[in-house]
């Protein structure tokens, strides 16, 4: 297959989380693999050719041919932003943020963020207090975009996107890959400094990004290291950071396709159960970590910047300046799909996407038996789900009233003895 050097290059920019998860479910790579940084002369986790060869053990021109297959209508090229390379050396510490940008987006898998620049006095007025250090993508939609507003005018408003603009008559945004950030790194680090915050959302147009912001401890106590718990209970995070002098945020990535709504094709939101797992997301911080926390997709503090929340400065003793604030620090960095979290939200999904009806398979096809009795009037108090480990299914349907009676008879059966 002969393709143009055009071509050759979008393939190699795709996004790594979405080539990640086309190759899961081809079969080439379970779920539970990640995406290493190296191996050998191979670059997985950054480059989507490297990773297709890698995953499945090919030469260059199968992996090429394959991800023209499976991608050849993939626009993300088209979304990037396209900031120039600085033309200056870069200095030293510009140089370590870089490194940490790139970090930070491998493991996310994201070749396409949304970059924002937020204003400090509204960081603290707009979240009223709140221990958070995530920003919901509906605040920053109405944010501003004159940075020359004084903070009287800014009242109210978050900041800016700095993707967006005006062409042709009509507000558009554009989307930032790995290079594209680091090629802004003297002018954020600059706006940085001026006591904006700077935040990154990952666009899921392939995969799921479930937040856990302030995140202790699986079991929801304290410690230095929060990350650490979650990694022993059997997750996998792709990303954690310490975002402040104590406070941490984990990352979680799930592919897309088994939270697909049986029946529907695109890749809108509505083709997917995002309700379902906005509830988990809500139940996990609610647990473990913020529990006023509200909308899945969120901006993410970018690694190698400074938090500049007025209640975190600290007095900075025999130094030239008077105030210091906490750089974002990344604790752990994988590209990998967290399995566990993905049958956990699957479990509060609706019955119809594709992952729950493999999770549930069992217990709806006995609710399928017991409908099947019931119209045929043979159904009795005899009859028994098998252990479940999902919700009940919802009441409004067939299977999810047959459901709700098993759980009625389980709970009127005398003589069992049960915990509260």
């Amino acid at each position: 297959m002969e393709l143009s050097k055009e071509e050759i290059a979008r393939l190699r920019r795709l996004d790594p989380a979405g080539v990640h998860a086309a190759l899961i479910e081809s079969g080439a790579m379970s779920i539970d693999d990640p995406l290493p940084k190296r191996v050998g002369d191979l670059r997985p986790s950054e480059n989507a050719i490297d990773a297709v060869k890698y995953a499945r053990k090919c030469e260059y021109q199968e992996a090429v041919a394959w991800l023209h297959e499976h991608f050849g209508d993939d626009q993300t090229h088209e979304r990037n932003v396209g900031i120039r390379q600085v033309e200056r050396e870069l200095f030293e510490s510009e140089v370590v943020i870089n490194k940490l940008v790139k970090q930070q987006m491998d493991s996310l898998g994201c070749s396409e963020a949304r970059i924002t620049l937020m204003f400090k006095e509204a960081d603290e007025v707009s979240q009223k207090g709140a221990e958070v250090e995530i920003v919901p993508e509906s605040d920053l939609a109405s944010a501003s975009s004159d940075t020359s507003e004084s903070p009287v005018k800014r009242k109210g408003k978050f900041g800016y996107l700095i993707g967006k603009r005006t062409e042709n008559g009509e507000k558009t945004e554009k989307f930032f890959n790995t290079r594209d950030i680091q090629n802004c790194v003297g002018m954020l680090r600059q706006r940085n400094g001026e006591g904006m915050n700077v935040l990154m959302t990952p666009m899921d147009r392939h995969c799921f990004y479930v937040m856990l912001d302030d995140a202790r401890n699986h079991d929801g106590t304290e410690s230095e290291s929060p990350v650490q718990s979650w990694i022993k209970a059997g997750y996998k995070p792709c990303l954690a950071l310490q975002t402040s002098w104590e406070s941490h945020q984990i990352v979680f990535r799930i592919p897309k396709e088994p939270f697909r709504i049986i029946g529907k094709t695109g890749n809108d939101d509505s083709c997917f159960d995002r309700s379902g797992l906005h509830d988990f997301f809500q139940r996990i911080n609610r647990e473990c970590g913020d529990p006023r926390i509200s909308g899945l997709r969120h901006g993410i503090r970018l690694a190698g910047y400074r938090n500049m929340k007025p209640k975190h400065e600290r007095i900075a003793e025999g130094k030239a300046w008077s105030l210091e604030y906490p750089f974002v620090s990344i604790k752990h960095a994988e590209s990998t799909f967290c399995a566990k979290t993905m049958r956990d939200a699957l479990k509060m999904c609706r019955e119809d996407v594709v992952g729950r009806a493999d999770l549930d398979a069992a217990r709806q096809e006995e609710a399928r038996k017991h409908v099947a009795g019931l119209r045929n009037g043979e159904a009795t108090q005899t009859h028994k789900l098998p252990p479940r480990y999902a919700p009940p299914l919802k009441p409004q349907t067939a299977l999810g009233r047959a459901a709700a009676e098993f759980d009625r008879r389980d709970r009127e059966r005398p003589g069992q003895n049960r915990e509260h």
